[in-house]
């Protein structure tokens, strides 16, 4: 996982260009071009390997929150408007799976609440933190991950999630 601010980082800090290259031209693209212009759904930025899902949404208390990862995708998650609460936990093969484990057709596995039991109202926990606007997060595979969640009361927001291919 990593968080920082767009406008701190390049396609070559160090810390991006340790991920696959297609992160780091995500970030070449989100730097060079205006995003906030992008219509809502998904756009291809290059095919199947980079594109992007913008999305307009309220948050969501933590109870309600939905932990996933992926195999085939990286995530970075943009905070274009407002602010939300995103965590992480180490992705391991002993942590327990809802539905039947990892679904081929949408790249993801969920988990169940207990896997990051920070979202209980009031629980504090350094790898759950708050995104504002023009800040992201990177989710790498290692990374079960959450999002859309409020910090004091429901607000909507924008976010882009960029998808690049492993």
């Amino acid at each position: 996982m990593f968080y920082a601010k767009l406008a701190d980082v390049t396609p070559e800090t160090p810390e991006i260009a340790a991920y696959p290259k297609t992160v780091a031209q995500a970030i070449a693209w989100l730097k060079s071009n205006d995003y906030n212009s992008v219509s809502l759904g998904k756009t291809p930025i290059d095919g199947e390997n980079i594109y992007i899902n913008f999305s307009e949404y309220e948050t969501k208390p933590g109870e309600k929150v939905v932990l996933e990862s992926h195999r085939k995708y990286i995530d970075i998650q943009v905070m274009v408007e407002g602010e939300e609460l995103m965590g992480y936990a180490v992705c391991t093969p002993d942590l327990p799976v809802l539905d039947g484990g990892y679904k081929e057709d949408g790249d993801f596995t969920l988990y169940p609440k207990s896997v990051m039991p920070f979202w209980a109202p009031g629980a504090t926990s350094p790898q759950k933190f708050l995104v504002k606007a023009g800040e992201f997060c990177i989710f790498a595979p290692e990374d079960v991950h959450a999002s859309q969640v409020f910090e004091d009361a429901p607000k909507k927001v924008k976010k882009i999630v960029v998808k690049c291919r492993i």
